[in-house]
């Protein structure tokens, strides 16, 4: 069988919410909005957006079109 198919469960809370802020509705898209705010990010952000694109670099079309990335609200962390 292939490799097993990635879930948001894979995301952490944190990447899931960065995903959100710069998604588009391509995987490409996606990344390039992320990769082209990384010179202005540092620290953990910087960490959880190269985490989160290498995640998100690792999904098949297929799955980034059926995987949502809903930030979660402050009540839900």
């Amino acid at each position: 069988m292939g490799e097993p198919i990635m879930s948001i469960m894979d995301f952490t809370v944190e990447e899931t919410n960065l995903v959100a802020i710069y998604k588009e509705n391509t995987q490409a898209g996606t990344l390039a909005r992320i990769a082209a705010a990384l010179p202005f990010m540092d620290g953990d952000m910087r960490m959880i957006a190269e985490s989160a694109s290498r995640k998100l670099a690792a999904l098949s079309v297929a799955e980034f079109a059926a995987l949502s990335f809903t930030p979660a609200d402050e009540g839900e962390v």
